[in-house]
């Protein structure tokens, strides 16, 4: 009589469940990766745009602003003079987009008319 023991099935059905369970906990990985890195791209983005506005919708004063962006975003710009030959005056403006507990800083550097 051919066929399989019971010891046999039972090794075959455990060796199943550990392939199954790996297989899953990938996949589960694969997504969380995926959504991390969407949510960073648009962090990045968000900055971008902010940094782009600044000294065409933010005037280029020295300070501070912050704000909310909406779905879990919050933004800081930071505005600080470099270098001033009395008509011109050159800024170092930083922009951070925060979200959860990460964040993305970009930083850049504006001319604009002195003080």
């Amino acid at each position: 009589m051919a066929g399989f023991t019971l010891l046999e099935v039972m090794a075959a059905f455990v060796i199943a469940a550990f392939g199954s369970i790996l297989l899953y906990q990938a996949g589960f990985e694969g997504t969380a990766g995926a959504v991390a890195a969407a949510r960073l791209q648009e962090a990045v983005v968000r900055a971008q745009s902010r940094l782009a506005s600044v000294g065409v919708l933010t005037a280029l004063q020295p300070g501070q602003l912050s704000g909310d962006d909406g779905g879990g975003y919050h933004w800081r710009l930071s505005i600080m003079p470099d270098q001033s030959n009395g008509t011109l005056s050159l800024y170092q403006v930083q922009v951070t987009e925060q979200y959860g507990n990460r964040q993305v800083t970009l930083a850049t550097e504006r001319l604009g008319t002195g003080q």
